[in-house]
């Protein structure tokens, strides 16, 4: 495997047992040995515990005095274990064994074939039940591809469900990150959880090089390091989050230079195949012999088709692709919670809520790019008028709105209460069920949070105004981040 930078190696100098740094999201131990990955990333590391995340089917790591075990995750099928004594231990797509201190070298490889299967899939979104349904799908693949978008922010407790979700396989995930895998300081949990976000590795003549487009960009000296993954490749793969093209004419790509430099790349270093996600759709075309495929139909709302997972089978011939179909059905009787500040529970179905006062009123919000989108009439019922069917909020309370995907936005008392100079701003929240007469449940993104401001346009600085210290704007600059799509949970917590 070759990476973008250089490998992670970890020598240390003797001092008490106890005591292990952290560098750049992994491990550095300060114990008197010395231990070098290959191949995959050393992502824990105690006095008697390594943990390696396999980035390819070919791992070593080379220890001297360690003594304890070492478990290598994400193996591959039918992984042989070579130079320790003993024996090892397979647990679903984990390796484990014992060492006993002396200087080892632990060469992990994966038998290659002739001919083979791998799934690819993208932006589950914190979806994770979509996601297990897309997963129970792969039975016969060698591994697994996700083109990023694998939680909503980037949140510790959102990889958590992803990693948990992903454990159910006993075949290996490669990741690369998507733009909302990075929120909220979100790069460091890929780096500390996944690994590298930019390798590669060969399986059975077949080149896989991952790049990390989820800052919208693809530098010129990421492009010379794919230039030097693909040397003396027989067959080419490249997997990036953002597409080159949006075949849905919306623009959502990476920015101009880098869809221009990207295409060149792949048409001159006659790449075989380019994977991408971050559409939420299925799509398939050829250019000039390279198959360019977008699927992000793993849980997040979709633009345009079903949700779906790909199986790429690789022989002698090329490769072919088989698009499935997802059977997943939103709920019938879909409900929004709503939880008092001690602790009193209403479950709401979207009929109640349309049964009560509601609120009728053009708006749309500003991203964090400075682009306009949202843009349409919505109807929903006020947040103030949820809030006192379960006892209400005042000052100093915090009111959390969580949607289905396990996304959150923290609010204060004034933007559920605004007074004269928020409600100029911000005008008032509500939880909206229709945008242009299309019900939620229909509508994808509802039911959602949307602002209701006399202008019409919730703007960047609207939002940096009507934020509450540590809130908002304040931990993400984007109007838009506040309007919580599929709501549903809205819980006060009382201020202590």
């Amino acid at each position: 495997m070759t990476r973008a930078g250089d490998r992670k190696i970890w020598t240390v100098v003797a001092v008490a047992a106890s005591v292990v740094m952290v560098l750049a999201g992994l491990g550095l131990s300060m114990l008197g040995e010395s231990v070098e990955a290959e191949g995959g990333d050393i992502l824990v590391r105690t006095s008697d515990v390594i943990t390696v995340r396999c980035l390819g089917p070919e791992v070593t790591l080379s220890l001297d005095n360690f003594e304890g075990e070492v478990t290598f995750t994400n193996c591959f099928p039918n992984s042989t274990l070579t130079g320790h004594d003993g024996s090892a231990t397979t647990t679903g797509s984990s390796v484990s064994c014992q060492v006993d201190g002396s200087e080892t070298e632990l060469r992990l490889s994966a038998e290659t074939k002739t001919a083979f299967k791998f799934a690819v899939m993208g932006d589950s979104q914190g979806y994770n039940d979509i996601l297990a349904e897309a997963l129970g799908q792969v039975g016969g693949c060698e591994f697994v591809i996700h083109c990023g978008d694998m939680t909503p922010s980037g949140q510790p407790s959102e990889y958590e469900s992803f990693q948990a979700t992903i454990g159910t396989v006993s075949v290996p995930v490669m990741t690369t990150p998507g733009n909302h895998d990075v929120k909220l300081n979100g790069s460091d949990e890929y780096a500390s959880r996944l690994g590298d976000s930019a390798y590669s590795f060969e399986y059975s003549g077949v080149t896989f090089a991952f790049v990390d487009s989820s800052d919208q960009v693809i530098s010129e000296e990421e492009i010379a390091w794919l230039g030097q993954a693909f040397e003396g490749a027989e067959r080419k793969v490249l997997i990036t989050h953002m597409p080159s093209y949006d075949p849905f004419g919306d623009n959502h790509t990476l920015d101009a230079a880098s869809c221009d430099r990207i295409q060149e790349f792949m048409l001159e270093e006659g790449v075989n195949a380019v994977f991408t996600g971050h559409i939420h759709a299925y799509h398939f075309m050829q250019v000039e012999g390279v198959d360019c495929l977008i699927t992000g139909g793993a849980g997040g709302a979709l633009v345009d088709g079903v949700h779906h997972v790909v199986i790429v089978t690789v022989d002698e011939t090329g490769f072919s692709y088989e698009k499935v179909d997802l059977g997943y059905v939103p709920p019938a009787s879909p409900n929004i919670q709503v939880i008092g500040r001690d602790g009193a529970r209403l479950n709401l179905t979207y009929e109640e809520l349309m049964s009560m006062d509601v609120l009728d009123a053009d708006s749309s919000y500003e991203n964090l790019y400075g682009n306009i989108a949202g843009e349409g009439r919505y109807t929903g019922v006020r947040v103030r008028d949820l809030l006192e069917l379960v006892g209400g909020m005042v000052e100093g309370d915090l009111l959390k709105i969580t949607a289905a995907d396990g996304y959150y936005q923290e609010f204060g008392y004034l933007n559920a209460y605004p007074n004269a100079t928020w409600l100029s701003l911000q005008g008032e929240m509500i939880v909206s069920l229709e945008l242009d007469g299309v019900l939620a449940g229909e509508w994808a993104e509802g039911p959602r949070v949307a602002m209701l401001p006399d202008d019409g346009l919730y703007s960047n600085s609207d939002c940096e105004l009507t934020s509450y210290e540590g809130q908002g704007y304040w931990v993400y600059e984007s109007a838009g981040a506040r309007w919580v799509k599929n709501t549903l949970t809205i819980t006060v917590e009382a201020a202590t």
